[in-house]
């Protein structure tokens, strides 16, 4: 290996070092309660350490054919360390601002989709159930001036025959309707307690 390849390799591993200090900050900033729910936790450490592996791996296999050295991981221990000691303050200011820009962005977006699509919408359906509304009163309204309409002189026709009808015959009519209809619900009454009694 040559001396280049190696200077290329010390300065690659050592930004790999740099890399993995703001990984673990931003892993960290997103990640807060340990507490709860630690096999999660287990298994998004597990998960992020074989990412930051795989990536230290595919840099190395591109500079150097992943050939192992001691001074590699002295490179990577250099990085983390300068990062921690140079860069960390200033990346953890950066992330901060950043999240904040991001969340700012998402609700603007989603107030203005709101505003533009959401509200809109809910405007419009609105108008069109108001509408659709006074379309059924208004029909129903027609509906029932047609049927006093047809029915009125039925109305007239019964009152005037009703006139003809001799006082006495028509209560002897009613009583008799008023006994059927008694007939009727006793029937029903006893139907009902006879299922009651099934049941019990």
């Amino acid at each position: 290996m040559t001396l280049s390849v190696q200077f290329q390799t010390m300065l690659a591993m050592a930004a790999a070092g740099i890399w993995i200090g703001m990984a673990i900050d931003t892993y960290g900033r997103f990640v807060h309660e340990r507490r709860k729910w630690y096999w999660l936790h287990f298994i998004n450490d597990t998960i992020f350490w074989l990412l930051q592996a795989l990536i230290v791996f595919y840099v190395l296999l591109h500079v150097n054919h992943a050939n192992l050295r001691l001074y590699i991981f002295i490179a990577l221990l250099c990085g983390f360390s300068m990062y921690k000691a140079l860069f960390q303050t200033s990346y953890k200011k950066a992330l901060e601002v950043l999240i904040t820009l991001i969340s700012n962005l998402y609700r603007f977006i989603v107030r203005l989709l709101f505003a533009l699509i959401v509200h809109p919408v809910k405007w419009v359906i609105s108008i069109i159930f108001a509408l659709v509304l006074l379309a059924v009163r208004w029909v129903w309204a027609l509906v029932r001036l047609v049927l006093k309409i047809i029915f009125l002189p039925v109305k007239w026709l019964f009152s005037l025959i009703l006139r003809f009808i001799p006082k006495q015959t028509w209560y002897n009519l009613k009583g008799k309707w008023l006994k059927k209809a008694g007939i009727l619900i006793s029937l029903k009454n006893t139907v009902k307690n006879w299922f009651r009694k099934k049941e019990k």
